[in-house]
């Protein structure tokens, strides 16, 4: 198996999609944990008390991942709109009569 990925495959919607993978399933997992050992699940207000003035950092974070990623999103989606609705013109070279 070879691993040599280039740099530039890894482009921002890539690395963001990954990152919040990983937070939406690390949230996933702790959610399941807590629901298996004390049989209610765990809600905003207990985590804020819990974690205290760090939750809010948190929190806005999360907003703030969650958010690039619907502009990102968006952005995506707009720009291939417009590629779609473009001309497109035959790249082969053209023949002189």
């Amino acid at each position: 198996m070879v691993w040599d990925i280039p740099r530039s495959s890894w482009g921002r919607g890539n690395f963001l999609f990954w990152v919040l993978s990983t937070w939406f399933g690390a949230n996933l997992l702790v959610q399941a944990y807590w629901v298996g050992t004390y049989g209610n699940p765990l809600d905003a207000n207990m985590l804020f008390e819990a974690f205290g003035p760090i939750a809010w950092v948190i929190a806005v974070l999360e907003i703030l991942l969650w958010s690039f990623l619907l502009v990102y999103a968006f952005r995506r989606t707009i720009i291939r709109i417009i590629a779609q609705h473009e001309h497109q013109t035959d790249s082969r070279a053209a023949d002189f009569v």
